[in-house]
């Protein structure tokens, strides 16, 4: 299986994680999930803080498109449509 192109970085407990939740499952009625890596902050503390290092971002909801590196910190419809649009087409 190939490599999936994005990465969401989320935690357990995050209210605009989960709204952006809402919008890949509901608004985007899950058409780019399969390509939609979740990573739970909690579950890997270690990897958290390299990303977090690799790609300097403050706050989660975080997407990264694996393959730029390009960044999307945010739980709107439209700035995730448009994200997801550029690094999964």
């Amino acid at each position: 299986m190939a490599d999936k192109k994005v990465l969401m970085i989320t935690k357990t407990v995050c209210p605009y994680c989960d709204r952006a939740k809402v919008v890949l499952n509901h608004a985007l009625e899950g058409k780019y999930n399969d390509q939609i890596e979740v990573f739970v902050r909690e579950n890997d503390e270690e990897r958290f803080a390299q990303l977090k290092e690799k790609y300097q971002f403050m706050t989660v909801p975080t997407f990264i498109d694996k393959e730029t590196g390009k960044l999307l910190s945010d739980s709107k419809e439209e700035t995730i449509t448009a994200f997801m649009k550029e690094a999964i087409g």
